[in-house]
Formats: structure tokens, sequence, C-alpha cells
């Protein structure tokens, strides 16, 4: 009986560890920056992450930039708003800018 609860006690605490790792790997995998955005905004090809930060001082701008001058590659972006102002959160863009 010992034996049992000794086996089930380590599935369950390897069990919570692989949990644990696998909601990090997933929240990797859910970045949009990452996933449709970084292999060409580089730097090289396009105006890198610390650049849109700089260019753009708030979501609201970079939103309708995207919209506005965005380019044709840029097109699958254009009908969606939310996903502009996630990618835009995403990369540090502040909702609002900050007035001195």
């Amino acid at each position: 009986m010992r034996m049992r609860i000794v086996f089930a006690a380590a599935f369950l605490l390897c069990s919570f560890g692989a949990s644990i790792l696998s909601d990090g790997h997933a929240a990797e995998r859910t970045k949009l920056w990452s996933k449709m955005c970084a292999s060409c905004h580089d730097g090289t090809t396009a105006i890198d992450e610390e650049g849109l930060r700089d260019r753009y001082p708030t979501v609201d701008d970079f939103t309708a930039a995207v919209l506005k001058k965005g380019n044709p590659c840029m097109n699958i972006l254009k009908n969606d708003k939310k996903l502009i102002r996630k990618i835009a959160n995403e990369i540090g863009i502040p909702a609002t800018e900050d007035k001195k």
C-alpha cells in the first residue's frame, strides 16, 4: 500500500512539473511577433522591434500606420485591428503616450 502511495505521489509531481514546463512553451508558440513579424522586421528587410517602438509612441499610432502605410505584404493584418493592437502590446508599445 505504501508503495502505491509513493508511486501516485511521484506521478502527480511529474505531471505537475510537466504541465508547468509545457505552459512556458505554449506561451512562446502564441507570441504573434515571433510567429508573424520578426522574420521580416529584422532591421535589414524592415524596421526592427526597437525601431517600431521608437517610431510609434502609442498603440493607436502603430495601428493607424499599419492600416494606412503598411506594405502590401502586411495585408493579412489590415482587416484585424485587434490583432494589430495585440502585436503592438506584445512588442512594448504603450497604450497611451505618457505626458510629461
